[in-house]
C-alpha cells in the first residue's frame, strides 16, 4: 500500500492537471474571441512545457512508495513557478486568475510542515509582487486603465487591494491553517497508533488465553509421562546408563510442569506486573547467563560504557524473557557471534544486540511488532510482537537496523531511573 505522502503527491498532480485543463479551455476561448495571437501562442507553448514537466514527474515517481517533504515542496514550487509564468504572459497581476497562486500555499499547509508552508507563501507573494510590474499586457484580462508601470499598479486601488488580500490570505494560511492541519495530522497519527496498539493487545490477549488453555491440557499428559518415567526406573534398576537418561528426562518433565503451572495460574499475573528498579549491568549479566545455560552453543559477549555502570532501569518478570527472545532470534538467524552492548546517558539506557546472520527481510521488517507475521516460519511474529509490547509497557522502544555489512542490529531503548 503506498505511503500517505505518495497519495498527497498524486493528488497534487491531479490538481495541477485540472488547473492546466482550465487554463487551456480559457486559451481556446480567447483564441476564438481575440486577435492577440502572439500571447496565445506563447501561452500555449508555456502550457505544453508545464504539462511535459508534470508528465515526466509523474513517470519518475510512479514506482516510489513514499516521497519526502522536500520532494513534495519541490513539486509545489513547480506549481508556483509555472503558474507565475503563465500569469506573466497574460497580464500579470491584472489577470484575475493570479489568485490561484494561493492554492499551492494551501496544499503546502495541508500536507507539509509549517516551515515549508512559510517558504511557499513567501515564494508566491514574491511572484505576485513581481507580476505587478513585470508582465506582458493582455487586454482581454486587464482592467480598463491598465498600465504596466509599478507606480501605476500600486496606485490602482483594485490591484493594490487584490495584492493585500493575497498577502493577508497567505499569512492566515501559514499562521493558522498550517497549525490546524498539523494538529489534525498529529491526532490522526495518535488515533492510528491507538488502533494499532488495540489490535496488538487483542492478539496478545488471545495468545495468553490460548497459552493458559494449552497449559491446562498439557498437565495430564505430563503427569502421565512422569508416572511412566517412575515405572521405567523400577524396570531398569541394573542399567545405570538408562537410569541416568530417565533422571534427566524426569528433570525436564518437572521443568515443563512448573512452566505449565505458571502459565495456568492467575495468581502469577500480579507477580508479573510488579516492577522494581535495578542496576542495568548486573541485571543484564544475569539475563545473559541464564540464556547461555539454555543455549550453550552461543558465542555471546557483553560490553558497556562507563555511564551504564550506575544506570538503573525499571524491570518486571516479563522484561528478561523479552531480551531472551531477541537473543534467540539472533542465534536462529545463523549468527555464530552475538555482541551485546550496554550504553546510557542522562535519560535513556540502550541495549544493542548485534548479530551477523541472515538479517530480516524488508517485507517483514515493516511488520515487526505490529501484528503476528503469518509468513514467519521461525516464530518471529508472535515473539517479537510480545517483545515490542513488553518494552513499550516499560516506556521504551525497540529499533531494528540492517547494517551494510549484513546481519541485524536490534536496539532496546529504556528510560533511565533512579535506583
Amino acid at each position: 500500500m503506498p505511503h500517505l505522502s505518495k497519495a498527497h503527491l498524486n493528488q497534487l498532480f491531479i490538481v495541477r492537471a485540472l488547473a492546466l485543463v482550465a487554463f487551456a479551455l480559457g486559451l481556446l476561448y480567447f483564441a476564438a474571441t481575440t486577435s492577440d495571437s502572439k500571447v496565445i501562442t506563447a501561452s500555449t507553448t508555456a502550457l505544453l512545457i508545464i504539462t511535459t514537466i508534470t508528465a515526466i514527474s509523474a513517470w519518475y515517481y510512479r514506482d516510489k512508495q513514499a516521497v519526502t517533504d522536500l520532494q513534495l515542496s519541490q513539486q509545489i514550487a513547480v506549481d508556483i513557478l509555472g503558474w507565475s509564468f503563465l500569469m506573466y504572459l497574460t497580464g500579470g497581476a491584472n489577470n484575475p486568475f493570479i489568485s490561484y497562486l494561493l492554492v499551492p500555499v494551501i496544499i503546502s499547509a495541508a500536507v507539509l510542515h509549517q516551515r515549508f508552508t512559510a517558504i511557499m507563501a513567501l515564494a508566491a507573494l514574491l511572484a505576485y509582487t513581481l507580476l505587478l510590474h513585470y508582465h506582458l499586457p493582455f487586454s482581454p484580462l486587464s482592467p480598463a486603465m491598465s498600465n504596466t508601470s509599478m507606480h501605476s499598479a500600486m496606485s490602482n486601488p483594485h490591484i493594490l487591494g487584490m495584492w493585500f488580500n493575497f498577502a493577508f490570505s497567505a499569512a492566515l494560511v501559514v499562521l493558522v491553517v498550517s497549525r490546524m492541519a498539523y494538529a489534525m495530522r498529529q491526532r490522526e497519527q495518535k488515533a492510528a497508533e491507538l488502533r494499532e496498539n488495540s489490535l496488538r493487545d487483542e492478539q496478545i490477549h488471545a495468545i495468553a488465553t490460548m497459552a493458559a488453555s494449552t497449559a491446562h491440557e498439557l498437565g495430564t499428559p505430563l503427569n502421565t509421562l512422569s508416572l511412566y518415567t517412575d515405572e521405567l526406573k523400577h524396570l531398569c534398576n541394573n542399567q545405570p546408563e538408562v537410569e541416568t537418561l530417565l533422571n534427566a528426562m524426569e528433570e525436564r518433565l518437572d521443568q515443563c510442569g512448573r512452566i505449565t503451572r505458571k502459565l495456568a495460574s492467575r495468581a502469577e499475573i500480579d507477580k508479573l506486573r510488579a516492577q522494581s528498579n535495578q542496576l542495568a549491568r548486573p541485571w543484564l549479566e544475569g539475563v545473559i547467563a541464564q540464556w547461555k545455560n539454555k543455549r550453550p552453543e552461543a558465542d555471546i559477549s557483553l560490553h558497556s560504557d562507563e555511564q551504564s555502570l550506575d544506570a538503573s532501569i525499571k524491570i518486571d518478570q516479563t522484561l528478561a524473557p523479552a531480551i531472551e527472545n531477541l537473543l534467540n532470534n539472533a542465534l536462529e538467524a545463523g549468527s555464530k557471534i552475538i555482541e551485546v552492548s550496554l550504553s546510557s546517558d542522562d535519560q535513556k539506557t540502550r541495549i544493542a544486540i548485534r548479530d551477523y546472520g541472515s538479517g530480516i527481510p524488508d517485507e517483514i521488517l515493516t511488520q515487526i511488532g505490529k501484528t503476528v507475521i503469518q509468513d514467519s516460519a521461525k516464530g518471529l511474529g508472535i515473539g517479537l510482537m510480545l517483545t515490542h509490547a513488553t518494552i513499550n509497557k516499560h516506556g521504551g522502544s525497540l529499533l531494528h537496523h540492517q547494517p551494510a555489512e549484513g546481519g541485524t542490529l536490534t536496539t532496546v531503548i529504556l528510560p533511565r531511573v533512579e535506583c
